[in-house]
């Protein structure tokens, strides 16, 4: 093209030289001058021709040096042009290439008729191909471009495919890598689930056995020594669960699952729980929930109660004096947002964490003691699957402490509040514009206590026993007399006449509301502390609920709703008669004789009459004899899952066949529950869905199995007498 416009502009040139003479003769000077223009075109010419070539030699020079292979094709497909590269890869001449279609031999990859489909976009289009080359079967990735012309329709395709053979094979290796990986993994989870089953199994025996121990009569020698058994038994589950759940957490298959639950029960049967080990070391233990939290949230009951668990435990652990305190309230959040950032913090006045530590206590395998002079156990991995868990519900987790001074744990969680829930605050209805004085010495139990009842709108003063006389005449003075004293039995030997004074300072005829707290221990004393004028009675830890119901004048949880146990499951106290009548008949399918003769002294200590069998076999046999009236009938089937000839899933299949469509209840089957040391969540869905009614995981406490009795038989198991046994308190009624 500039050649062409060259040698144009010569021409020109030339053409108005000779017009510009024709008026007169042609002489010699003219053409002189006509001539001269001529060869100074022709020159120019002939340099711009020799640029041009310079210029498409770098161009080619570039173009063939080139370690990508390009090509540029026509409508049609034709070869316009190649590299060198490409010519030598496919070992073609490029003049008997160019003017003839390129079909190279696709081993693997996008097929020619896939790349005629695909549509040119704002950028190129891009597949990759394995081809036949002269170095072997080479994977080349291929970017294609359109060019086009002044009416923007495409004249030819320009291609640059890349050599990526190698990271093809680098892509392989490591894919390989990955799969071996995923099996080793897999292999390893299904170790552990049958290593956890095996070990559980035992472990029921273990445990269940040493609670029938403390049913005897033992010694104190002997007292000391089963209850050595039992916390190294539960010491090594907790290992267990522990080494479980990283283990599925690294895997990824950890899966949370959301549902509405009671936010304040579950906490309390952590503390509950965990209670009687703080109490063993001397420590205080105790809790609180902003009565303006939600009563139901939606979350996952089971890991937020591992989570405090965890914390819960570990505070425990790290404190030799003082105690631990548990702290749940409601945060600032978004008015976008629907869920609430409930924050569940945990105090303790422990040995507390260097700044080294706290930055590697979340860690997994990190202890703060780490080494050879470490005094606490444990496997490190508790607050590492904390934090884990914590991430996977969208929250955070932090720790501040200084050394000697205790530390603070607080994981923040987001939590939505269920349908129609009511606050915690109408639920416990605490009495509105009470003053109340607490009076202990145990300052961590105290503050717990002022917190919850000043957010419920109380006036609260908590002070010494040394302290006591001086408050309740200072108030009266003031006229603001307490309505109500709280006081633990420490405060009452160092500080007599608590309760007098109050009277006192309140006035004649007006009533001043009397509370004492106890320990676990201390409940052979109810009556003396009846005598020395006390209303009522509150049993560490403190129940929020108690605590209100209490204070609202001698009403008891007793006369609104039974008793709870520590895993939060309502029961009544209740007394076997062992009559014939009175007895529940339960169909045992055990094939470990050591846990068939737990759960059937368990069963009988509640009043049941237990048919034990062997295998799913028998006890299908069972079945069909009471479904055809030669035996009376169960009202409940626990099936352990795992047993010789046919095992419980197959057991329970075949029992519902038996029933036919009959609906679980007392004119129909009998439910069926799974008893199991199968302790992961997915393996309760599955047995849920193998037509299983309920699940309980082995090793199992006799309030577990008391729960569950009272869940599936229609009338209390055994006599009921008349009244409730008060697990968090009660009044001291004549």
């Amino acid at each position: 093209m500039v050649a062409s416009a060259a040698l144009f502009a010569a021409a020109v040139a030339l053409f108005l030289g000779i017009r510009r003479s024709s008026s007169g003769a042609v002489n010699d000077g003219a053409l002189d001058g006509i001539a001269g223009r001529l060869e100074g075109g022709i020159e120019q010419l002939k340099d711009l021709h020799w640029e041009l070539r310079e210029s498409e030699v770098r161009y080619r020079d570039l173009l063939d040096h080139q370690g990508d292979l390009i090509i540029r094709c026509d409508e049609e497909g034709r070869l316009t042009f190649a590299n060198d590269a490409f010519c030598s890869a496919f070992g073609i001449d490029r003049l008997d290439a160019l003017g003839q279609p390129f079909s190279p031999d696709i081993v693997e990859g996008v097929t020619a008729e896939q790349i005629d489909a695909m549509p040119f976009g704002d950028g190129p289009r891009r597949y990759e191909q394995l081809l036949e080359t002269t170095k072997g079967q080479r994977w080349l990735a291929w970017e294609e471009f359109p060019v086009r012309d002044e009416n923007d329709r495409i004249r030819e395709v320009q291609c640059i495919g890349r050599d990526i053979t190698e990271r093809r094979q680098v892509e392989k290796v490591l894919q390989e890598a990955r799969d071996e990986a995923e099996s080793a993994n897999s292999a390893k989870s299904r170790f552990l689930a049958a290593m956890s089953h095996e070990i559980r199994t035992p472990m029921n025996g273990i445990l269940g056995m040493t609670g029938l121990l403390f049913d005897t009569e033992l010694t104190a020698e002997q007292n000391t020594y089963a209850r050595a058994i039992g916390t190294s038994a539960k010491t090594l589950l907790s290992l267990i669960d522990e080494i479980l759940d990283f283990s599925k957490i690294e895997a990824g298959k950890l899966e949370l699952r959301p549902a509405p639950f009671a936010l304040a029960d579950a906490v309390q049967g952590v503390v509950e729980l965990l209670a009687p080990r703080a109490f063993d070391k001397g420590l205080q233990i105790g809790w609180y929930a902003d009565p303006a939290l939600p009563v139901n949230v939606i979350g996952d009951e089971i890991r937020i109660r591992q989570i405090l668990m965890n914390l819960v435990s570990n505070a425990i652990k790290f404190t030799d004096e003082g105690g631990v305190v548990i702290e749940v309230v409601a945060e600032e959040n978004s008015a976008e947002s629907q869920s609430i950032a409930v924050s569940f913090t945990v105090r303790d006045t422990g040995v507390g964490l260097s700044p080294e530590d706290a930055q590697t206590v979340f860690d997994e395998f990190e202890q703060a003691d780490s080494g050879r002079t470490k005094r606490h156990g444990g496997t490190g991995l508790g607050l590492a699957i904390s934090k884990r868990l914590v991430s996977m519900m969208g929250g955070e987790i932090s720790v501040a402490s200084d050394v000697g001074r205790g530390s603070v744990f607080t994981a923040l969680v987001p939590l939505e509040p269920a349908k129609d829930t009511l606050s915690l605050r109408d639920a416990w209805k605490p009495p509105v514009a009470s003053r109340v004085l607490v009076v202990s010495d145990e300052q961590l139990e105290a503050r717990a206590i002022d917190s919850l009842l000043t957010r419920s709108g109380c006036d609260v003063v908590c002070t010494s026993p040394h302290e006591a006389g001086v408050e309740i005449w200072s108030a009266a003075d003031k006229g603001a007399a307490f309505d109500a004293v709280i006081s633990d039995t420490g405060a009452l030997e160092k500080s007599a006449g608590i309760l007098t004074q109050a009277r006192d300072a309140k006035g004649l005829g007006r009533k001043v509301r009397s509370i004492v707290l106890i320990d676990p221990h201390q409940r052979g004393e109810i009556a003396g502390l009846k005598d020395r004028g006390f209303d009522a009675y509150l049993v560490r830890p403190v129940r929020p609920a108690s605590l209100f119901a209490q204070l609202r004048d001698g009403e008891t949880e007793a006369s609104a709703q039974p008793s709870t146990a520590a895993n939060g499951h309502v029961r009544p106290a209740v007394v076997s008669d062992n009559s014939p009548d009175s007895l529940r008949r339960v169909l045992l399918a055990e094939d470990n004789d050591i846990n068939a003769l737990l759960a059937r002294k368990m069963l009988e200590r509640v009043g049941c009459d237990v048919t034990h069998v062997q295998n799913g076999r028998e006890a299908i046999e069972r079945v069909e004899s009471t479904a055809a009236g030669r035996d009376q009938g169960f009202e409940l089937i626990l099936m352990d899952i795992h047993m010789p000839e046919v095992d419980g899933l197959d057991a329970t299949r075949a029992i519902l066949k038996v029933y036919g469509d009959a609906s679980v209840g007392e004119q129909g089957r009998p439910p069926i529950v799974a008893l199991t040391a199968n302790a992961f969540p997915e393996d309760r869905e599955q047995y849920l869905n193998a037509g299983l009614d309920d699940y309980l995981a082995k090793p199992f406490e006799r309030e577990d199995l008391d729960a569950l009795l009272e869940k599936w038989t229609v009338a209390p198991y055994g006599v009921v007498k008349s009244g409730t046994r008060v697990t968090g308190g009660g009044a001291f009624c004549a």
